[in-house]
Formats: C-alpha cells, sequence, structure tokens
C-alpha cells in the first residue's frame, strides 16, 4: 500500500485537492443558504414587530414662549389728597390786590403875605412880659409878636374872636397858633402870676 501510494503520490495529491475544493464549496454552499434563511425569518420578524409596536414620534420640543409681562400696578391715591385736591379746585383764585395808589408829595401852602402895617387891636399898656413863657412862642415867634406890637399877657388874655382872626392874618407860617396852643388860656394864668395854676396844668415853665 505505501509503495502504491509513493508511485501514484501525485495522483493521490491531486485527488485530495479535489476532495477538499469540493467539501469546501459544499460548506460554503450550505453556509449561504442557512444565512439567507436566517436572513429571510429576520425580515419577517422585523415586518411582524414592525405590524405589532406603532413608531414612536419623535419628541417636540415646544418654542421657548416669553412670559408675559406683569402688569403695572396703579398706587391708590389716598383719599385725603383726592379729597384736598378737588376742594382746591372748586375754591376761586383769591382776586389780585388793587394796586396802591402812589402818595403825592404833600406840598407845603403857601401862606398869604400878612397885610402891611400892623394889626388893629388894643395896645399894651405898661412894661413888656417875656412872652416866652407861653407854651408854643419861640424866639422867632416872639419877635413877630413885638413888632406886631403883642408885648404883655393881659394883653393877649383880653384877646376875643375878633382880635386873635386879625393877629393870625399877620402871623404868616404861625398862623393858628393862638388857638391851637392855648395862648389865651395860658396869659391869664401869667397875667394874674399864678404860676402854680399855669404848672398844674401846662408843665413846669
Amino acid at each position: 500500500m505505501i509503495s502504491l501510494i509513493s508511485a501514484n503520490w501525485l495522483l493521490f495529491l491531486i485527488a485530495l485537492l479535489i476532495g477538499v475544493a469540493t467539501a469546501f464549496w459544499a460548506w460554503a454552499a450550505s453556509g449561504r443558504d442557512r444565512s439567507m434563511d436566517n436572513f429571510d425569518a429576520d425580515d419577517g420578524l422585523l415586518e411582524k414587530a414592525g405590524d405589532a409596536v406603532a413608531p414612536v414620534p419623535e419628541p417636540v420640543v415646544p418654542s421657548a414662549v416669553p412670559a408675559p409681562a406683569p402688569a403695572p400696578v396703579t398706587p391708590k391715591a389716598a383719599a385725603p389728597a383726592a379729597a384736598a385736591t378737588t376742594a382746591a379746585a372748586k375754591v376761586a383764585p383769591a382776586p389780585m390786590p388793587a394796586p396802591r395808589p402812589r402818595k403825592r408829595p404833600v406840598v407845603a401852602e403857601t401862606p398869604p403875605p400878612p397885610p402891611p402895617g400892623k394889626p388893629n387891636i388894643t395896645p399894651a399898656k405898661g412894661d413888656p412880659d417875656n412872652l416866652r413863657l407861653i407854651k408854643g412862642v419861640g424866639p422867632k415867634l416872639n419877635s413877630l409878636l413885638n413888632n406886631l406890637g403883642v408885648t404883655r399877657y393881659d394883653q393877649i388874655a383880653g384877646w376875643k374872636e375878633a382880635e386873635i382872626e386879625e393877629v393870625d392874618k399877620y402871623l404868616e407860617s404861625f398862623s393858628g397858633r393862638i388857638t391851637r396852643d392855648s395862648w389865651i388860656d395860658q396869659a391869664k394864668y401869667l397875667a394874674k402870676d399864678d404860676i402854680a395854676g399855669f404848672e398844674k396844668k401846662y408843665g413846669k415853665l
């Protein structure tokens, strides 16, 4: 047997290769058939599974919606303030004060010039008295009276309304002083030398 194989080894090698190739081909063919059968079975399973299970929808991502802005809060006005505003609106505005009239400058009236000569009065008898003791008779008025012939207390004390008006016309800017300063009454106290009575009524000499 070994000698037979040794003589024909080439044939045996060829036959072996043919057998190995045939076996490989058969194995490959059977494996391909089995894979196809499995593929068909898997396709059927997938089709059945696809019929049974509904496709899962893709999740919908909601678009970002801006949150609504908060409504502005209007502060409630205080009731006293509203009442005060209403009352102020009802009150009529105060009238504008009338413009004050401008004060006109006081213009001193110029006394009329004295008549010429001397007043028509009873002349004084006796030595002259100090007429400046009469309240309201100053140095200037004393000189004016002496120039008019008025020099004594008893002379002035005896004047009546007619004599007062007559002398007053000659007193220039001192007109009216005889009555205003009560010369007649003062002269009566001084003519009687009643100093106490004079001072009690008219003050210290």
